[in-house]
C-alpha cells in the first residue's frame, strides 16, 4: 500500500459526519506537524499556507465532512472505522472515500512537494467544516482571507476539490432551497374520518400536486441558457407523531428546489402566492446562491492548456463555488473522485486518481 493509499485509509476510517469533523481536523494538523508543513486551525477548518510575497495566488479547497451512511445493510464493506476502507479491484470503498477524502489526500501530498522549496506563488490548502450541511466552514475561512489577505493580490483563483474523475472541470452551479412546508388540519380519532373536515396529510397531497403543476410552469419561465432548469424535489415526508389510530392534525413535506439567477430571489414570494396564506414555509437551512465562472477566466484556461481535451461543465449538485463568487474569486471544481458513486452506499474512489489529481494541481501551480 502507497501513501497515498495509506493516507486515504486512515481518513476514510474516521467517521466525519458534519459537525462532527474534529478527529479528522486533528488528524491532519498530526500530519501537518509530523511532516513540518506550516498549518494552522482556523474555526475548526484547517489551512496550509505557503506565503511568498506573490502577487498571485491560488486556493485549494477540499471539505472534511461526510452525509451519512444511508442505509447501513446496502454496504458491501464497513463504511467507516477499523475494518473499512478495503482496495478492491483497485477502488478504495468507504464513507467519502470520493467526496471529498481522496481529495484531501491529494491536497496534503501536494503540499508536501513544497515543504522544502519555494512555491511559485503563493499557496493556501484549506480542509473545511460543514460543505454538506450550510457551508459555514468555506464561509468562515472566507471572512478570515478577505481580513487578512485579499487585498495583498493581484489575482486570485480557487479550486474546489470536488469530485469530477480529473476529466472534467465544473465552472458553475444552480442555487439551492432546502425548504419545509406545513399543511394543518383537524385531529380525530382514525375509525371516525367523516366527521374531520380537513385533514392534514390530505392536504400536503393536494399542496403536492399543485407544486409538481408549478414547478414545471416556473422550469419553462426561469430556464438559464448556461445553468439549464430549475428543479423541485420531494426529499421527505411526515406528520406529527402519535398512535396509529388518531389522525393528525399536521403534517409537513422537505423539498430540493434548485435554482436560476432570475428564479433565486422570487423563490420564496412565488410560493406564498402559488401556494396560499395559510400554508406555512419555513427554511431547513440557509439559501446557497447560483455561481458561473466565465470560461474565458484564467483559471479555466489553464485547465484546458494542462488537459487540452478537458471537458467544460456545469455541476448539476451545489458546492461552495458561489461562496468565493460572492466576493469575486474565480473558482472552479476538479478534484480526484468519481462522481457517479457520491452519496450513495457503495461510495469509492478509484485509486490511481489520487496521484494523478496530485500531479495536476503541481502542473497547475507552475503554469498559473
Amino acid at each position: 500500500m502507497d501513501l497515498s493509499q495509506k493516507i486515504l485509509k486512515q481518513l476514510i476510517q474516521i467517521k466525519s459526519y458534519s459537525g462532527q469533523e474534529k478527529k479528522l481536523a486533528d488528524f491532519i494538523m498530526d500530519f501537518c506537524k509530523k511532516n513540518n508543513l506550516p498549518a494552522e486551525n482556523q474555526d475548526g477548518n484547517i489551512i496550509i499556507k505557503y506565503l511568498t510575497n506573490s502577487q498571485k495566488c491560488l486556493i485549494f479547497n477540499a471539505h472534511m465532512d461526510t452525509i451519512n451512511e444511508g442505509d447501513i445493510n446496502l454496504w458491501h464493506y464497513p463504511p467507516f472505522g477499523k475494518e473499512s476502507a478495503i482496495i478492491k479491484d483497485e477502488k478504495m470503498y468507504g464513507l467519502g472515500a470520493s467526496d471529498d477524502k481522496a481529495s484531501i489526500v491529494s491536497l496534503l501530498l501536494t503540499a508536501l512537494a513544497f515543504k522544502d522549496k519555494k512555491p511559485p506563488l503563493d499557496l493556501f490548502f484549506v480542509f473545511v467544516t460543514k460543505e454538506e450541511t450550510d457551508g459555514s466552514g468555506t464561509h468562515s475561512f472566507i471572512y478570515y482571507f478577505k481580513k487578512k489577505y485579499l487585498k495583498s493580490y493581484q489575482e486570485i483563483a480557487a479550486v474546489l476539490t470536488e469530485p469530477t474523475n480529473n476529466n472534467f472541470v465544473e465552472i458553475g452551479h444552480r442555487g439551492n432551497y432546502f425548504i419545509k412546508i406545513i399543511t394543518s388540519g383537524q385531529s380525530g380519532h382514525g375509525a371516525n374520518p367523516s366527521i374531520i373536515k380537513k385533514q392534514a396529510i390530505e392536504e400536503m397531497f393536494v399542496l403536492y400536486s399543485k407544486m409538481k403543476l408549478l414547478g414545471k410552469k416556473l422550469q419553462k419561465k426561469f430556464f438559464d441558457k448556461d445553468l439549464g432548469l430549475p428543479t423541485f424535489s420531494l426529499t421527505g415526508i411526515k406528520s406529527v407523531n402519535g398512535p396509529p389510530n388518531k389522525i393528525p392534525s399536521s403534517c409537513y413535506s422537505i423539498w430540493d428546489i434548485r435554482t436560476t439567477p432570475k428564479l433565486h430571489e422570487q423563490l420564496l414570494t412565488i410560493l406564498k402566492e402559488n401556494l396560499g396564506n395559510k400554508i406555512k414555509i419555513e427554511l431547513v437551512a440557509k439559501p446557497g446562491s447560483y455561481a458561473l465562472t466565465n470560461p474565458k477566466e484564467k483559471i479555466v484556461q489553464v485547465f484546458k492548456k494542462i488537459i487540452p481535451d478537458i471537458k467544460i461543465k456545469i455541476s448539476i449538485g451545489s458546492s461552495d463555488i458561489w461562496l468565493f463568487s460572492d466576493c469575486e474569486i474565480h473558482a472552479i471544481s476538479f478534484g480526484p473522485g468519481n462522481k457517479e458513486k457520491i452519496h450513495q452506499e457503495n461510495e469509492y474512489v478509484e485509486v490511481k486518481n489520487i496521484d494523478k489529481a496530485k500531479s495536476i494541481y503541481l502542473k497547475l501551480i507552475n503554469v498559473y
